[in-house]
C-alpha cells in the first residue's frame, strides 16, 4: 500500500516562523511534525509514499532522504503552494482502483494512520470522515474519496456537515490529540503538551532526566551540556549538541532546540528556544519564542529582529580556513615583481614625498605571532605595500581583509586577516569605535563589492571623509 502525504502548506499564518521554516520543518519538541507522520506510516505497515512539497526542499530531501530511516520508500513531487489537491492527484499517474492513503504531513496527531486504514479498508465503499480531537484528522482513503479531496486542502475544514449530506460517507472518531499548528500560540501549546507527555502515542526525543518538579522532567538530546537539572523547578526538551550555562534559571515549560547556546545567568521560562539560536548573558526569556535574532511573543503574535549578536544570534560554528587561495597568492606574486621591477622608481618617490624616512618598519601579528616588514613612504598607500606582499605569496596573510595590525581578541577569524582592508588604507587616527564599526561593515560586505572599493581606495587615495553612523548590513 502506499500514501500519498502533502507538506506544501506555505505557513503564512505562522509568520514571521515561516522565514525559517516550512511548516512541515517546524520541530515539536526537536522532532520536525514531518517526521511524526512518517513514523505513524511506518508504524500502519505503509512502505510506499509519494512527498508533496513546496518550498525548502532540499531541507526536507536533507531530513527525509529516501525513508529508508523509516523503512519506507519516499518520492518526492513538486507543487505549488497550497495547490488544489485535485489538480495534484492526476499529475501523480495513479492507480485509480488502488487503495491509497492521503494525508496532511504538516500538521501534529496523535498516531491513528493504522486505525484509520483498517476501518477504511472495511468500508471501502463509503467515504470515511476521519476525527480527532474534535477535528478533521486530515487524512482520506483512494478510491471512496475521489470526489471529496477538497476536504483535504489548507485550511482543513470541519468536513462533517459538509460531507454527510452525502451518500456513503461514515465518520470515524479516532482516538488521540491534534493540532492544527495554524497559529503561534496553537505551536506553542503543542510543544508544551509534547514535553509533558501528554499528546496520546507519541513522547519527546531523548534521554530523560529528573527535575525539581516532581511529577515531570528533561528530554535531553546527544552531546548536551547542562547543569545541574534536577535543581531546575522546570520540565522540558533540550536538542543534541546544545550547551546550557550551569548559572541558566529554568522555569515551568523550556524546550530549546539543536546547536543552541544559553549564556551565563540568563532566565528561561515558558518558552522555545529554536534550533541554532544563542541567548546572551542575563537575558529575560519569558512566554516567548527565540528564532536565531528573532524575539517572538505567540500571545500577541508581535516579533523583534534584533541586530546586537549579544542578545540573541543565530548560532553557527565558522570552519576555519587559514589557507590562503592560490589565486590570491599568484596575484600577490605578480605585484611583488612589478615592485621589483619599479623599486628605484618608489624609491625616488619616496625621497621626493617624504622629509623624513624613505620607508617605515611595520610589525604584523599573525595568529601571536609578529612579522617585522617594512613599506615606502608614499601617498599612494598601494604602492607603499608592496614590499609587504612576500608575506601574501608565503601564505600567511590574505591579499584582501581586515586589518591584521589588531589584537586577535577582536572577535575576528585569522583568516579574515589581509593586507589591504579598510583599515590599513586609513591614515587618520580612528577611535576603537569606529575601528570596530567599519571592520563589522567591511565583513558583511559581500567579497566582490570589498575589493573593488579597497582597490579603488588604495589607488586613489584621498582625505577621508569626518565618520558618519553607518546602518546595519544584512548579510
Amino acid at each position: 500500500m502506499q500514501a500519498i502525504i502533502f507538506a506544501n502548506r506555505d505557513g503564512k499564518e505562522l509568520a514571521p516562523l515561516d522565514s525559517y521554516y516550512c511548516p512541515a520543518l517546524l520541530p515539536i519538541s526537536n522532532k520536525s511534525i514531518i517526521e511524526y507522520t512518517l513514523e505513524d506510516l511506518a508504524e500502519a505497515g505503509i512502505e510506499r509514499v509519494k512527498l508533496v512539497v513546496s518550498t525548502q526542499v532540499s531541507e526536507i530531501k536533507t531530513l527525509v532522504g529516501n525513508g529508508e530511516l523509516w523503512g519506507l520508500e519516499v518520492e518526492y513531487f513538486l507543487s505549488k503552494q497550497q495547490e488544489d489537491i485535485s489538480k495534484i492527484i492526476p499529475r501523480l499517474a495513479l492507480d485509480k482502483a488502488e487503495p491509497i492513503l492521503l494525508a496532511r504531513g504538516d500538521m501534529l496527531r496523535s498516531p491513528c494512520i493504522k486505525h484509520f486504514v483498517q476501518f477504511s479498508q472495511q468500508m471501502s465503499h463509503s467515504f470515511v470522515i476521519a476525527k480527532l480531537d474534535e477535528q478533521n484528522a486530515g487524512l482520506m482513503m483512494l478510491p471512496a474519496a475521489a470526489s471529496f479531496t477538497e476536504d483535504l486542502n489548507w485550511p482543513l475544514c470541519d468536513n462533517t456537515e459538509h460531507s454527510t449530506n452525502k451518500h456513503n460517507t461514515v465518520t470515524q472518531v479516532l482516538h488521540g490529540d491534534c493540532f492544527m499548528l495554524n497559529t503561534l500560540n496553537e505551536y506553542m501549546r503543542a510543544n508544551q503538551a509534547m514535553a509533558l507527555k501528554k499528546v496520546i502515542g507519541s513522547e519527546p526525543k531523548g534521554r530523560y532526566c529528573s527535575s525539581a518538579d516532581e511529577a515531570n522532567g528533561f528530554y535531553v538530546g546527544a552531546q548536551t551540556k547542562t547543569g545541574q537539572l534536577r535543581m531546575q523547578n522546570a520540565w522540558g526538551v533540550i536538542g543534541d549538541n546544545t550547551w546550557i550555562d550551569e548559572s541558566v534559571n529554568m522555569q515551568q515549560s523550556v524546550i530549546v532546540g539543536k546547536n543552541c547556546l544559553v549564556d551565563a545567568n540568563s532566565s528561561l521560562k515558558n518558552c522555545i528556544i529554536l534550533d541554532d539560536s544563542y541567548v546572551g548573558q542575563d537575558l529575560n526569556v519569558c512566554n516567548a519564542i527565540i528564532c536565531n535574532n528573532m524575539l517572538i511573543t505567540p500571545s500577541t503574535g508581535g516579533a523583534i529582529k534584533l541586530n546586537d549578536d549579544s542578545i540573541i544570534a543565530k548560532n553557527h560554528t565558522q570552519t576555519p580556513n587559514s589557507k590562503v587561495k592560490r589565486l590570491d597568492r599568484l596575484y600577490a606574486f605578480v605585484l611583488f615583481i612589478l615592485g621589483v621591477v619599479i623599486c628605484p622608481l618608489l624609491l625616488l618617490a619616496s625621497l621626493i614625498s617624504s622629509s623624513k624616512s624613505t620607508f617605515i618598519k611595520d610589525v604584523i601579528t599573525l595568529k601571536n605571532k609578529s612579522y617585522t616588514s617594512w613599506r615606502w613612504e608614499l601617498n599612494s598607500l598601494f604602492f607603499s605595500r608592496l614590499p609587504q606582499l612576500y608575506l601574501v605569496v608565503l601564505g600567511r596573510l590574505h591579499l584582501f581583509g581586515r586589518t591584521p595590525f589588531l589584537k586577535q581578541e577582536q572577535q575576528f577569524n585569522d583568516d579574515e586577516l589581509g593586507l589591504y582592508g579598510p583599515l590599513q588604507l586609513r591614515r587618520d587616527v580612528v577611535p576603537e569605535e569606529e575601528r570596530q564599526l567599519i571592520e563589522t561593515e567591511f565583513m558583511l560586505t559581500k567579497q566582490k563589492i570589498q575589493r573593488w572599493k579597497l582597490i579603488k581606495q588604495s589607488l586613489c587615495y584621498s582625505a577621508p571623509e569626518p565618520p558618519t553612523t553607518a546602518e546595519p548590513t544584512k548579510n
